[in-house]
């Protein structure tokens, strides 16, 4: 299996993880040590790669893949996830108001303040030290490019479900950070567009270079770009989160656009082999995620267990203990939405699997998803060694939010958005008869092509619908009443617990919880 460069940063006890109050607070090393590691060009890149190690991967089990399935995917109408024996996911589709502790909330924020703080500190010593350091200007260019892109995407993840957060743009004393609260919303957005836009020129254009796998290239950070821009220009719904009712569709129409023009990526004509080519072979790839198995630094994955299913692994000859315990049930609603012989839904779900002995064995009927689930790829190390890259923006997705941009005027015809969803629904293998297609009906299609990606929800807020959706998903899947009424606060996660408490009075809790 390849091995990608900037995993092995995971290791640097110089740049290890830290508690969030820690990071946080922005509490520097020690200036002997900063010294004496940041004094090669080589240092420099093991400290580039741990931004993309925490940024990408989290700072633990979990990373960005497994946050936006728990926190976008379980939340939305795909799945009907109740769970009965207390799980780490309890209540984030129930839209509890207690969750303010929850394991999946804290990550969301701890991981990225690790990385805006490791992205804030290399960007410093780039400044300092690297006229010095870097015989190639270009090179030193390109490192501080990638650094900006990975705060950005920080930052942008972290509006998307907390709203309002600390700005901290450069390493600061535990003094300092303790008086800094939540800031607004816009100012985090100038420096996530700033950091865009100064990254983009110095980014490689190239997406046939192996070395930059799993780096961030000039057409993934125009991706984000142009969904910062949708995000911005989507309904408020009157709450104080990253939606700000801009009419910025023509901005972020132009960013995407540019991918398209490229040249350098191609819609594929069969859907499954989107999940199973990584690398320079696959030209859905925009931004990627990967993940390696079966190597001793422990550089696997493990998002594919979120919405897995322990049975349904032990049907594909995985042993015990590798997949969850407890179901995730999909919506009978999203389920009935599929023509039978829709290949999205071959390819992605489950609906009948069979466990020929073991623990598990039997015949289940149950509906899971199976999308990014491949046994060719499980690893050595278990249930969190799986060598199974993840896609945070497919070229796919890139042409479906320019249609999207187009049907607010954003630029573009309606011929250019029936003949997308035509050529989604072609390598679906249903009719092609899109027509006059709508906004209600663009999002459709979305939920089809990419549930279990982690865009449910975020798609959800754009529409926005999300308030009517999610209540009439929990009319008819609810039977038990076990959901609360979805209201405009359910939009944002709480800020965590540990948070409030570092620093009692500093930061004020959303709205709506406990």
């Amino acid at each position: 299996m390849k091995k990608y460069i900037y995993l092995l940063a995971a290791n640097l006890l110089l740049l290890g993880t830290v508690s969030c109050t820690e990071e946080l607070t922005q509490v520097p090393l020690s200036q002997g040590t900063e010294e004496n590691f940041y004094a090669t060009p080589g240092d420099f890149v093991q400290a580039r790669n741990a931004v993309y190690s925490v940024a990408f991967h989290g700072t633990g089990t979990y990373g960005y893949a497994n946050r936006v399935l728990n926190l976008s995917e379980t939340r939305s109408d795909n799945l009907l996830a109740l769970t009965t024996a207390s799980r780490d996911w309890e209540g984030i589709n129930s839209f509890y108001t207690s969750i303010s502790s929850n394991t999946y909330v804290k990550e969301a924020y701890v991981s990225n303040f690790n990385a805006i703080y490791k992205a804030n500190q290399l960007l410093e010593k780039i400044a300092e030290k690297g006229d010095v350091i870097f015989t190639n200007p270009a090179d030193k260019a390109t490192m501080a490019a990638e650094a900006r892109f990975l705060r950005a995407f920080c930052y942008f993840d972290l509006i998307r479900w907390f709203g309002r957060v600390p700005l901290i743009d450069r390493t600061m004393t535990a003094q300092e950070a303790s008086k800094i609260g939540r800031s607004p919303v816009a100012d985090i957005y100038n420096l996530i567009i700033s950091d865009l836009q100064l990254a983009i020129p110095d980014l490689t254009a190239s997406t046939t270079d192996a070395a930059y796998v799993g780096r961030v290239t000039k057409y993934g950070a125009k991706a984000v770009l142009g969904l910062v821009y949708m995000t911005r220009s989507s309904p408020t719904y009157g709450i104080d989160g990253a939606m700000l009712g801009l009419n910025e569709w023509d901005k972020a129409y132009q960013q995407l656009n540019d991918i398209k023009t490229s040249g350098s990526f191609v819609f594929g004509t069969d859907y499954a082999s989107i999940f199973k080519l990584e690398g320079v072979a696959n030209k859905e790839n925009v931004l990627t995620i990967p993940y390696t198995q079966s190597l001793a630094s422990s550089i696997g994955g493990n998002f594919m267990v979120e919405v897995g299913y322990e049975p349904y692994f032990a049907s594909v000859g995985i042993g015990s203990n590798q997949g969850s315990l407890e179901p995730r049930p999909i919506s009978t609603g999203f389920l009935n939405m599929f023509a039978a012989n829709d290949n999205r839904k071959t390819v992605g779900i489950a609906t009948s699997y069979t466990v020929a002995s073991g623990t598990y064995k039997g015949s289940y009927t149950l509906p899971v998803f199976k999308k990014y689930i491949d046994a060719a790829r499980y690893g050595t190390g278990g249930r969190e060694d799986w060598g199974v890259d993840f896609m945070v923006i497919r070229y796919t997705d890139v042409l479906m939010l320019m249609a999207e941009c187009t049907l607010h005027g954003g630029g573009g015809t309606q011929a250019d958005v029936d003949g997308i969803v035509n050529q989604v629904r072609t390598r679906a293998g249903v009719p092609a008869n899109a027509s006059n297609i709508t906004l209600d009906q663009l999002f459709d299609e979305r939920r089809k092509e990419f549930f279990s990606e982690g865009t449910r929800w975020f798609d959800l807020i754009r529409s926005g619908n999300a308030l009517t959706i999610m209540n009439a998903w929990k009319a008819a899947e609810d039977t038990g009443n076990k959901i609360r009424t979805i209201d405009k606060n359910s939009l944002l996660y709480p800020i965590p617990l540990s948070e409030m408490l570092a620093v009692p009075g500093l930061y004020d809790q959303n709205l709506g919880y406990d």
